[in-house]
């Protein structure tokens, strides 16, 4: 069946916490694929006042997702932006600091025991030909602010009095300002697709598209760079959602934002994550024409009203 089960997998890996000022629950599914490429992040104490979340699709492997799903927190905790409060900059440097560390000689043989399932530390040498890479969506909450970074197609959605306000737009390679950057870079775009493969114009990873020393990051035919959008929390924001696109070729942002409306006041949200799942997914294959059979992540993230300020 290509790259497709003859049955999916319908279980799920779920997570879910909570503090004074919110609540989540996460759950992933591999679906009708063969393997799970798909990473998570979450972590209601990132520090004392702010919570992170986020959701990394990967492609050509599950290595450079899962590697940023480790390794994103600290690097953040670590930018000088951070520690001064200035939020944005700080995950736009954190975004490209993925980028840095994948091409390094560690990372580069923790890719490999990702990719193998080694353990830990099991000696291996670094591979310079592993192809992956991921998008990648993070939130973060301090406050009753909600501030959000995104490369590529992962998506984050606002309720809002019942409403899908969109905090991320799809970086898709006919977007005009994305066409212009690829192809002064020198690449080009094939059937809606960038070189005729990715389908997506930003990513973490997919480092064989960044290999013009003459251009800086965010000027490459694929980029790191993350658009970066604040928005003020107040009574009238119930949750968000952040998932993968797998989530959203079946659902609409203001299906996804009905779906778990209409439910919240009756069901956990470690519920109503499982079954937004469910209900993305494909009964079958063959007539599906590809849409449901992709893993699946998502994430609600519910607000306990009034947020701290």
């Amino acid at each position: 069946m290509g790259p497709y089960l003859s049955a999916p997998k319908r279980d799920k890996r779920k997570a879910s916490g909570e503090n004074q000022r919110l609540r989540f629950a996460s759950s992933e599914m591999q679906g009708w694929r063969n393997s799970m490429e798909d990473a998570k992040l979450t972590n209601v104490q990132l520090d004392s006042n702010t919570s992170i979340f986020g959701v990394f699709d990967g492609h050509g492997g599950a290595e450079v997702a899962e590697f940023v799903s480790r390794h994103f927190s600290r690097q953040l905790l670590l930018t000088p932006a951070y520690r001064e409060g200035r939020l944005e900059d700080a995950l736009r440097e954190t975004f490209l600091r993925m980028d840095e560390l994948l091409n390094t000689i560690e990372a580069k043989r923790e890719l490999v025991r990702i990719s193998r399932n080694l353990p830990n530390n099991y000696p291996v040498e670094p591979d310079d030909n592993l192809m992956a890479g991921c998008t990648a969506v993070v939130s973060l909450v301090r406050g009753n602010q909600l501030i959000v970074a995104h490369a590529g197609d992962s998506r984050c959605v606002l309720c809002r009095e019942g409403r899908a306000l969109e905090l991320t737009r799809d970086h898709k390679p006919d977007l005009p300002e994305e066409r212009t950057r690829i192809i002064r870079a020198g690449g080009n775009i094939v059937d809606g697709r960038i070189m005729g493969n990715l389908n997506l114009s930003r990513s973490i990873g997919d480092l064989e598209y960044k290999k013009n020393a003459a251009l800086p990051p965010q000027d490459q035919i694929i980029t790191a760079y993350p658009d970066v959008r604040r928005e003020t929390i107040t009574e009238n924001d119930d949750f968000f959602i952040l998932a993968c696109d797998g989530v959203w070729e079946m659902l609409d942002s203001q299906q996804a934002i009905e779906f778990v409306h209409k439910k919240i006041k009756n069901k956990p949200i470690t519920v109503i994550a499982d079954e937004m799942l469910d209900k993305c997914l494909a009964r079958d294959v063959s007539s599906s024409g590809g849409l449901g059979c992709d893993n699946m992540t998502a994430i609600i993230v519910a607000f306990n009203h009034p947020l701290g300020q």
